[in-house]
């Protein structure tokens, strides 16, 4: 057996250190690998939890607001008209004795030339006792008829009035040139009531009346005038 020497004892000891030294390497890369490898997954699900989309408690994404242009408002329909301010009625005051008429014209008469060569009584048909219509016109022969002008109001007699007694007293009477009823003319020729026949004949006297014409000349004419005596109610 050859005996070791040093040199050889130190050549031995370096292999193994050699060797040990291999496999602390191996084992030493095997844990790095696998560490780095570790290291590596992790970071990738990190950067992976970070690409997924998070819902946050509370908070949204702002809203998109998009502004459309108002339409114009329709323009309110227009009202009702105001009502046309009512004038006041005017108020008159009506007497309790109604005016006169004018005079009635019969024209149901048929044309007879001979009627213009007679005389009022006989064109009328007859005139009652007492009264004068010789040469008088008939009001529905003449060109113009009498018109009345003016004259007071009848008065209303007073019983009657208290009684409640009204109504129409139809008087006739010639109109002479002047205007003026012939006093011996007049005659009623209906009443209501015989109160009425003293106030009708004297306003048919006191009247005054345009003359009736026959060619421009002023005639006598017989006229028939209707005197209402009505009741009116005190405002």
């Amino acid at each position: 057996m050859v005996p070791e020497t040093s040199s050889v004892r130190g050549l031995l000891m370096f292999d193994r250190l050699l060797e040990s030294g291999r496999r602390d390497g191996r084992r030493v890369l095997s844990s790095g690998t696998l560490a780095l490898a570790a290291h590596g997954a992790i970071g990738a699900a990190a950067v992976w939890a970070t690409l997924q989309p998070q819902a946050v408690v509370g908070a949204g994404p702002p809203p998109i607001v998009i502004e459309w242009p108002r339409e114009p408002r329709p323009a309110a329909p227009p009202g009702p008209p105001d009502p046309m301010p009512v004038p006041p009625q005017p108020v008159f005051d009506v007497l309790t004795d109604s005016p006169i008429g004018l005079p009635l014209i019969d024209r149901g008469l048929t044309f007879d030339p001979a009627v213009w060569l007679r005389d009022g009584e006989s064109a009328v048909g007859g005139a009652p006792s007492g009264t004068d219509w010789s040469g008088a016109w008939s009001a529905a022969r003449v060109e113009e008829p009498p018109a009345l002008l003016a004259g007071p109001a009848p008065a209303y007699p007073e019983a009657l009035r208290r009684a409640g007694i009204a109504g129409r007293v139809v008087v006739e009477a010639v109109v002479d040139t002047l205007g003026r009823a012939e006093p011996r003319s007049v005659s009623i020729v209906t009443t209501p009531h015989p109160g009425f026949v003293a106030p009708a004949r004297d306003y048919v006297l006191r009247a005054l009346f345009r003359p009736g014409r026959e060619h421009g000349r002023a005639v006598r004419v017989l006229v028939r005038l209707p005197i209402d005596f009505a009741l009116t109610t005190a405002r």
